[in-house]
């Protein structure tokens, strides 16, 4: 029996590798974070903080913009897209977009196999975290390792809830987030109105830093995305007004200097984006909106996306973008070439370099030319990633086997992935097919290897 397990470990060690190959070419320097945080705001317009710009209420009357000094400063060393455009002004469906890629996304498109960030970032060894006060339902939980969420969306009593989808994950993550569950109360004590948002915010920011820290300290190798969802804006903008939408802004703005530094120290990367916008009627509603035809204008539709990361270029792109570029754009900062399986997004021009992925049907060997000259290649396999290409660069992709060339011209202005059909002389498809099936079969052999193992160690027990 024990050469039966012997050879069971021996089988997958020489399949999986197979089966996952791809070649990688260092083309240049990179520098991806280890990590990300995307912090999104509920109901945060863009106006509202972008600089340069003025709100206006429906009535056309212009006001008020919100002094957010560390955004600003975060901008300095980052970068700001104002302009970025929601196609469905609502917290689930604009969540599904931002974690999707996919315009048309809802709660139902989260849940498919392969359809989020979480899904891609899960097969890349992340671990997914999540502090949520709105946005959290049932498909957006499942999706994370482990989420600290409101069961309401009650500012001044809220029900806490910690979901665990992952029995591995470290104990010590499980009893930071317990801890910061149990912590609420002492938050919200005695205080009433705007205060009562502010300190929400304060302990979801706190909750956060804390986790970042702790991961720095106790699990620095272990990769991983923090999704934090802050309701402060939203409320105060339906509930408070305009005044309370500016003040909580502000309020949230005061409270973001912890996370940013805790996140450059960490190698980090820290997003921030909205899922919609707010809109009032005049310059001194009591309340606004944003999910109504009522309510819909630039001020309910377009929010801001800033973004500090070690790779990424910095100043503002004052160009309109869409919510479902949002996900394909955090996986290219990680320098991650999985797709993900049904977005329409593209990805945004930030990074300070480029890759480029490449595939075939058959192992082909590869060629990359710029100004007529092969300045990379590689040979013998039907997957490769070029890390590193300086951007805005134009080459000439060549991918050959045998006595058959493609060529396609790219512009490197962000990751790019290009595929290639190569067509091959009926005598030798069956040579050639073989190769095609190879991956095929060894992921089928994986599955049958982990089966005829298991049936192998349970008769070892016995």
């Amino acid at each position: 029996m024990y050469n039966y397990k012997i050879t069971f470990i021996f089988l997958i060690i020489i399949i999986i590798p197979s089966a996952l190959a791809q070649t990688h070419i260092d083309a240049g320097k990179t520098n991806p974070p280890s990590n990300i945080i995307l912090l999104i705001i509920d109901g945060m317009g863009s106006k509202y903080i972008s600089p340069n710009c003025i709100p206006t209420a429906l009535d056309g009357t212009p006001v008020s913009h919100a002094d957010v000094p560390i955004m600003y400063e975060m901008i300095s060393h980052g970068i700001l897209i104002p302009n970025i455009q929601v196609p469905v002004p609502s917290t689930g469906p604009a969540h599904s977009v931002i974690i999707t890629g996919y315009s048309g996304a809802d709660q139902e498109t989260v849940e498919l196999p392969g359809a989020t960030i979480y899904d891609v970032l899960n097969n890349e060894g992340f671990l997914s975290i999540a502090i949520m006060h709105k946005g959290d339902f049932t498909q957006m939980r499942n999706k994370q390792d482990i989420i600290l969420y409101t069961e309401s969306d009650s500012i001044k009593e809220p029900s806490l809830s910690l979901q665990i989808n992952d029995n591995n994950i470290p104990d010590d993550i499980v009893k930071e987030l317990k801890y910061w569950e149990l912590k609420f109360s002492s938050y919200q004590k005695e205080t009433k109105g705007i205060e009562s948002y502010t300190a929400y915010a304060d302990w979801e920011i706190n909750a956060s830093k804390h986790l970042v820290s702790l991961m720095a300290k106790k699990h620095p190798k272990m990769r991983y995305i923090l999704t934090i969802n802050i309701g402060i804006a939203d409320c105060a903008g339906h509930y408070r007004g305009i005044e309370g939408y500016i003040t909580s802004i502000e309020a949230l703005d005061k409270l973001l200097e912890p996370l940013v530094q805790v996140a450059h120290d960490s190698n980090t990367a820290l997003i921030i984006t909205a899922d919609h916008g707010m809109a009032f009627r005049s310059a001194n509603a009591t309340r606004g909106g944003h999910a109504s035809d009522d309510y819909y204008c630039s001020e309910s539709v377009t929010v801001p996306l800033i973004m500090v990361s070690p790779n990424i270029i910095t100043g503002v792109i004052d160009k309109n973008f869409n919510q479902q570029d949002i996900a394909p754009t955090i996986l290219s900062i990680l320098d991650i070439p999985r797709q993900l399986q049904y977005s329409n997004g593209n990805i945004l021009p930030v990074k300070q370099y480029t890759n480029l992925w490449i595939s075939s049907d058959i192992e082909a060997d590869v060629k990359i030319i710029q100004e007529e000259k092969s300045i990379l290649n590689s040979t013998g396999d039907s997957q490769y990633f070029f890390s590193g290409l300086k951007p805005e660069n134009n080459y000439i992709v060549r991918v050959s086997k045998d006595d058959e060339i493609l060529e396609e011209a790219v512009k490197m202005d962000i990751d790019r992935h290009i595929e290639f059909d190569i067509n091959i002389p009926d005598n030798i498809e069956k040579k050639w097919d073989h190769e095609l099936w190879r991956k095929r079969i060894a992921s089928a052999m994986i599955i049958l290897v982990i089966a005829v193992g298991l049936l192998v160690i349970r008769k070892i027990k016995d």
